[in-house]
């Protein structure tokens, strides 16, 4: 969704479109993982970008069963989406 979309706040929607466009990092969250975890030597694997999926078989995604609230609230979003102008990167 377009942040517009989702976010109602002009500051935030200033802040995630132009100072954050490629997403956050937790810096803290970082230190933390590497002294309670991979400087005590505990099991870690590193993982790129583009093997970092997981995989479902058709039967437990017919399993999944979501909130009605939920569901609302997705559908809501995307008419919300369709509405909006997008931003054309040329």
């Amino acid at each position: 969704f377009e942040p517009k979309v989702v976010f109602k706040d002009r500051t935030l929607l200033n802040h995630i479109t132009k100072k954050f466009p490629a997403g956050f990092r937790d810096y803290k969250l970082e230190d933390k993982v590497m002294k309670f975890w991979a400087d005590r030597n505990l099991p870690k694997s590193n993982v790129s970008l583009d093997v970092n999926n997981v995989k479902l078989s058709a039967e437990s995604l017919s399993n999944i069963k979501f909130d009605p609230n939920f569901i609302s609230k997705i559908e809501q979003l995307e008419k919300k989406s369709s509405k909006i102008h997008k931003k054309r990167l040329y």
